[in-house]
């Protein structure tokens, strides 16, 4: 069996930009495509470790140390994990994307009856077409986008959240709900809105005075949320701390106020903006 080298490393940096989009996709993640170029870059480098011979003991054990730390590498260039903890579950996340690809492809060798695959040194060779492995990817890929349809559908019922905004010495916590379909972004900045319902907060900050409004720099954007739709008064001043999952989340985004109509103010907002960036060093105490 014939093996080329540029059809081997170029397959494997797309490859490796494939599982990238999967665990970015499933930990909420934006990769810069510098950091997208690096890591497609390491992952094509890594494929050659499919060259050496590792027939002895500790040859393995060397080719399986550096297939590791190709990994580790690549997951440390493209989504610069913040803690230990985050990057051992990217590399198992990304080993898991090589093994439901490498699945993929030998049942397709099984069922055309051909050998299009070779595995030598953990590093997987694709002697097929770019068809059959754009299909595989994409398998992989969509895979990655059900579970994290799924995970996203359920968030509202299965976690608690409680969201915290501060301007200036004032402030006011509420119960917090997940909604995918708050998608609302400023006019004025393009961040993203965290909507509070609150009586309390309407009127402390004069938003019932129209007169009042560009105080705090509040200014009126269209909605639609689960919760209904309208205008709502956006502000880019003071801040927002969301305390669930166990970790206390500060994220970059504005604050959207509305009267609660005389109900207990709660708090709307886009899982989304839970990413990787908003994590404090925060734990949330019980």
């Amino acid at each position: 069996m014939k093996i080329y080298i540029d059809v081997l490393m170029i397959t494997n940096a797309a490859v490796t930009l494939v599982y990238l989009g999967c665990i970015a996709r499933l930990t909420r993640q934006r990769i810069k495509r510098k950091n997208a170029a690096a890591a497609a870059a390491v992952g094509a480098l890594g494929a050659l470790l499919l060259i050496p011979d590792s027939s002895s003991f500790f040859g393995a054990v060397i080719l399986t140390a550096a297939k590791a730390a190709v990994i580790s590498a690549v997951i440390w260039l493209g989504l610069r994990p913040k803690t230990a903890a985050g990057l051992a579950g990217r590399v198992a996340a990304y080993i898991c994307c090589e093994l439901m690809t490498g699945g993929i492809c030998t049942a397709a060798a099984a069922l055309t009856h051909r050998r299009i695959i070779m595995i030598k040194n953990y590093v997987v060779y694709f002697d097929t077409t770019l068809p059959q492995l754009g299909i595989s990817c994409a398998a992989v890929y969509m895979s990655a986008v059900l579970y994290d349809r799924l995970k996203r559908r359920n968030v509202t019922t299965l976690k608690k959240y409680r969201a915290e905004y501060r301007l200036g010495a004032y402030s006011e916590e509420v119960t917090a709900l997940a909604d995918s379909g708050n998608r609302l972004c400023d006019s004025f900045t393009g961040l993203p809105v965290v909507i509070f319902r609150s009586d309390e907060l309407y009127t402390r900050l004069s938003l019932d005075r129209p007169e009042k409004l560009f105080f705090y720099g509040f200014h009126a954007v269209p909605y639609e949320t689960m919760s209904g739709e309208g205008v709502v008064f956006v502000t880019s001043r003071g801040s927002i701390k969301i305390r669930g999952e166990g970790r206390i989340f500060r994220p970059v985004c504005c604050t959207g106020i509305l009267p609660g109509g005389g109900k207990k103010g709660f708090a709307v907002f886009d899982p989304e903006i839970l990413d990787e960036r908003s994590i404090t060093d925060e734990y949330e105490t019980v």
